[in-house]
């Protein structure tokens, strides 16, 4: 049994190891890039909110959403059209997007902004039911960024 959990902390210290290396990132793992230029007025926003005690689904999903980054849109991460940010709902100031979003627990949101205002989102709760297939994940994720761009 501690063989097995040794085995899934350093299979998961090496996945983020990967996914940070040469990235510049935030608090998080998400691909947050630093800009110094402004953001552009029409772009893409994925949130992944979480609450502070994580579950194995959770750390999944982030690999897939940045592995669906990586895969499909690294021209819009690096021109700032498509931004994934990694929200904890226990972290002080969390509470506005519970509200403005509409939802309780651990979920991803897709943001869609025109001309620098939010024009629509979607809560991708449905997510939660393809985690254990992560290409599926992917597509899903893929498919509703594009919707979005």
């Amino acid at each position: 049994m501690l063989r097995q959990t040794t085995s899934k902390i350093l299979f998961l210290t090496a996945i983020i190891t990967f996914l940070i290396s040469g990235i510049q990132t935030g608090p998080s793992l998400g691909i947050a890039k630093l800009q110094a230029a402004p953001l552009p007025a029409d772009r893409v926003i994925i949130y992944q909110f979480h609450r502070r005690f994580r579950c194995d689904s959770c750390y999944k999903l982030e690999v897939a959403i940045n592995e669906a980054l990586q895969t499909h849109f690294p021209e819009e991460v690096k021109e700032g059209k498509v931004i994934f940010k990694v929200v904890d709902l226990d972290a002080e100031g969390s509470d506005p997007y519970e509200k403005k979003y509409d939802f309780f627990y651990n979920t991803v949101i897709v943001v869609d902004i025109e001309n620098g205002e939010e024009l629509r989102f979607k809560n991708l709760e449905e997510v939660w039911g393809l985690v254990e297939q992560k290409d599926v994940t992917i597509e899903f994720i893929r498919s509703h960024i594009v919707d979005y761009l």
